[in-house]
This record gives structure tokens, sequence and C-alpha cells, in this order.
């Protein structure tokens, strides 16, 4: 056999298979030329070609509307999908080794990575040797899937298979502006019945279940109205407006309740905890880079405690 013989192992051509994921993932050529950047003619050659090299229909084209992949081109398909997730996920782990000794990139939420960590992290990395960049808002599927390094997160990381530490937990206090206290009866506020009076509902993941743990799941039962919010950022905001009472641990507002700019209330019932860990993939553990970081912040944000 010649070297220009066919191979029944020699693959089609990178961009005929990576067209041909993309009109599988989309369900439809239309998107997944949008996706690619392609004509719909260039995307639709790819395919052809294809199916020249197969012998096989992959794609329905008989009902006039939008083609559709066969039962046979949905499994190729959804095989070269997958395999081409775990090129991505490689090449990213291996991005992220290359740049070992040069930065960490830490995942962590939007409002503790703005009143924290941004006002220190300069410092941090003209002592450290290394940059530490932040990527926020961050989850556990960025670490899954190596875009980061670590991750500041409020569940517990063992839940999702990782590893982690205990960095700090604080009792949450429900807080306002003096001017919305001034309103207000301050050891009943709850069941204040003061027009314009509200809690600052955070929906995002790690604080929406906040307020529902003392008044309930159904907001539409709770003491008083309620804003929901996206962050705690624009709840923060929104308390320094005097737009109604935020549930915070003092370490994210520690400024504003030094300035007096926002006030504590008492709670209603007993006080719940916010905790924050550090999390990191099992096979990070004993990376130098990750245990300077790891310092770091257990001296910034309080004592903690391994997991």
């Amino acid at each position: 056999m010649t070297t220009d013989d066919p191979s029944p192992r020699r693959l089609p051509p990178l961009r005929a298979l990576q067209a041909f994921a993309a009109v599988v993932r989309h369900d439809g050529m239309r998107r997944a030329a949008e996706h690619l950047h392609l004509s719909h003619a260039a995307l639709s050659q790819h395919v052809q070609h294809l199916e020249e090299v197969f012998g096989l229909r992959l794609l329905d084209r008989s009902g006039g509307g939008r083609a559709r992949p066969t039962a046979l081109g949905r499994e190729y398909g959804e095989a070269l999908i997958a395999g081409f997730e775990q090129i991505e996920a490689a090449t990213a782990r291996l991005r992220l080794r290359g740049d070992e000794s040069r930065r960490l990139v830490l995942g962590a939420p939007t409002s503790l990575s703005v009143s924290l960590l941004l006002p220190r992290i300069e410092e941090f990395g003209a002592d450290a040797g290394f940059d530490l960049q932040l990527f926020c808002p961050a989850a556990a599927a960025d670490l899954a899937h190596s875009r980061i390094h670590a991750l500041l997160m409020h569940g517990d990381p063992r839940e999702q298979g990782l590893q982690g530490e205990l960095l700090f937990e604080q009792a949450l206090l429900p807080v306002a502006s003096p001017e919305l206290i001034a309103r207000l009866d301050p050891q009943r506020w709850w069941q204040d019945a003061t027009p314009g009076v509200r809690v600052l509902h955070v929906v995002s993941d790690g604080w929406r279940h906040d307020w529902p743990a003392w008044f309930g799941e159904d907001p539409s039962t709770w003491p008083l109205p309620h804003l929901s919010l996206s962050s705690p950022m624009p709840a923060i905001s929104a308390a320094l407006a005097g737009q109604g009472i935020a549930l915070m641990y003092p370490r994210l507002i520690a400024d504003r309740l030094a300035s007096g700019e926002l006030r504590a209330l008492p709670s209603p019932y007993p006080a719940q905890l916010k905790r924050l860990y550090l999390a990191w993939l099992p096979q990070a553990q004993g990376s130098g880079r990750l245990e300077r970081v790891r310092d770091w912040l257990g001296e910034l944000l309080g004592g903690r405690a391994a997991i």
C-alpha cells in the first residue's frame, strides 16, 4: 500500500468534523453556521464531504424545512462533541500548567473580589513573585474545566467532589442605612409595616436561602415585602440608599459598618452563619502557589479550619 492510498483509520478533515459537531450541538445548520462564522454554503460543503467519505446520509433534508441529523448522524456527532470537549479540557489544563510559574487564577464571587481582594492583589503579587488573577463570577464548573486554579465558594467543596478548606464563618447581620433605621422600631423591625420598608433578597448561589431560613421558602408569606437582587453588590448599594434591609456578613461590609453608612439591626431569630471555603481539584494538592494563596487568604479573611 502506498502512502497515498486511503486507510480505514484515516480521519476526515478536522474542519469538517468540527462543522458537523456544531450542526449536531445546535440541532441545525443555521445556528451552527452562525457559531462557526461560516456561510451556510461552506458549512453544507463540510457536511457533504463527510457524507461522501462514509457513503452515508448524516443529515435528513427530506422535510422541506431545516436539515436535522439522522440517527447515525446524531450518534456520530455526539461522539465528536464529547471528543472535542475532552480535547478542550486537556488543552486548558495544559495551558494552566504552562503558566504555573507565572500566575494563579482564583475564581471568586464578584462582591468579595471588589470589596476585599482587588485592593490588595498587587501587594500580594509583588511579595509572592507570581501574578494572582481574579476570575469572577466563578463556579465549581470553572474549576472542573481548568479555567481557574482555585475557587472561593460559599458551599462545602466536598459536596462537589473537590478538596478545600474553610477560611472563615461569620454570623449574618440584617443591616440598613441610619436614615431607614430611624423610621423603624429597631427591636421589632421585621414586624414593622412602615411604608417602603422591605428586605433585599439576594437570589444568587450561596445567598438565595438566607432570608428563607428565617421567614420561610415562600416570599409571599414573609412579614415584609421583598426586592429580589442578582448579587450582594446591588443589595449593599440598595441598603446604602435606604431602599431596604440587607442580610450580610460583617467582613463583606466592614468599611461601611465602620463609617456608619450601614448599621446592624437585631436578628429576629438565631443568627445564621455564612461560610467561605477555598476549593481546589485533588490533583492540585501540594502546589506551592496554592499554599501561598491559601496562607494569604487565611491572613486576609481570618482564622481557617481544614476540612
